[in-house]
């Protein structure tokens, strides 16, 4: 089964700050392991926000790849997931821990994989710290729930 690239647009406001990022993943199970595949077309910048391309935004790429990891732990299944894009605004309203928990939530969207309203929460909570002590610019690790 094939859950084709939707845009999955996750957006929030916390303390007066907006948390934005839009991700479209393509998802497919298979029988030998999961696998990441970008296919990022080239970046355009629109209505202040950015679509990412192929080249930069290496921080928000390595965030939705660990985020994609961590909600994939939570089954037994394997998926081959395809990001096709990833969009935001820098600097405002996006950052790459925000992008990596969309995600998570695209993921669990599209199948239906089950993680609990208790991670979910702690971890919703941890993206709204990331704006805070320089972490906007950090990598987030969902499992430890720590920025590196």
């Amino acid at each position: 089964m094939i859950y084709s690239g939707q845009d999955f647009r996750w957006m929030k406001i916390k303390n007066g700050r907006l948390h934005l990022a839009v991700v479209n993943l393509n998802i497919q199970k298979n029988g030998t392991g999961n696998k990441i595949i970008e296919n990022y077309s080239e970046g355009t910048f629109c209505n202040n926000s950015i679509d990412v391309g192929v080249n930069g935004f290496e921080d928000w790429k390595i965030a939705l790849k660990a985020g994609l990891k961590f909600a994939a732990s939570f089954t037994q299944d394997f998926w081959t997931i395809t990001i096709n894009e990833v969009s935001g605004k820098p600097f405002m309203d996006t950052n790459p821990t925000i992008v990596g928990y969309t995600g998570i939530l695209a993921f669990i969207e599209q199948t239906n994989v089950v993680i609990s309203n208790e991670i979910i929460q702690d971890i919703e909570e941890f993206v709204y710290s990331s704006w805070y002590n320089g972490n906007e610019k950090k990598i987030p690790d969902f499992n430890e729930l720590i920025f590196k």
